[in-house]
């Protein structure tokens, strides 16, 4: 891992593990959680995640991919899943995700993105697909983030194959082209492996600068 300075590594895993309990280090992805100690040292109101195995490949992808956004919009527009649901259920309103339908306590059923990017009037949700879901559960999910309003447009990162085609086939029966934009989470993730092995900072080019 490249050098950098006390202050900005703090901010760095302060930022990623507070917020969403992963983070990328050397050429082998790792995960660390906060404990609830570290937690309250930070203020964050967030419980300590939970890393079921079936959830930590996941979990690596949607690291990329915010390290990713991060130097697109900025080191601190970048929102968790965690974060998200914290600000909801503050606001008691959906802000970043969509609606599905009614809970049966008449409450929203929501869906909320895996991560989304916020500041200067926009609001990006931000989905990483690395599975196939089922036609009808997509269908509906997609025509969810087309009546969410309040979120400017979605990006779907997502590996070639049937997973891409998948949400290409979702994205043209719901006529959400418009909204929905499908990119590749595979060029993203190998050019990020790739600056690692060279010995480069794990960050990609132009990340707080």
């Amino acid at each position: 891992m490249g050098e950098r300075s006390p202050t900005d590594a703090s901010r760095h895993v302060w930022r990623v593990v507070c917020s969403s309990a992963w983070i990328c280090f050397g050429a082998s992805p790792r995960l660390i959680r906060a404990t609830r100690r570290g937690l309250r040292l930070t203020g964050r109101p967030l419980g300590v995640a939970q890393a079921p195995p079936e959830l930590v490949g996941h979990w690596v992808a949607c690291g990329w991919v915010a390290l990713s956004l991060e130097c697109e919009f900025g080191p601190d527009a970048v929102r968790s899943e965690r974060e998200i649901r914290v600000a909801e259920r503050w606001r008691e309103r959906a802000t970043a995700s969509a609606k599905l339908g009614d809970n049966p306590d008449g409450s929203d059923r929501l869906h909320r993105p895996d991560l989304a990017v916020v500041g200067d009037g926009v609001l990006i949700a931000v989905e990483v697909e690395l599975t196939a879901k089922a036609q009808k559960r997509l269908d509906a999910i997609v025509k969810a983030w087309c009546r969410a309003r309040w979120v400017e447009s979605v990006r779907y990162y997502v590996p070639p194959g049937g997973t891409r085609g998948g949400v290409e086939r979702a994205v043209q029966r719901m006529r959400a082209a418009e909204r929905v934009d499908i990119r590749s989470i595979d060029g993203l993730t190998e050019s990020r492996r790739r600056d690692v092995d060279g010995g480069r900072d794990e960050r990609p080019r132009g990340c707080y600068e």
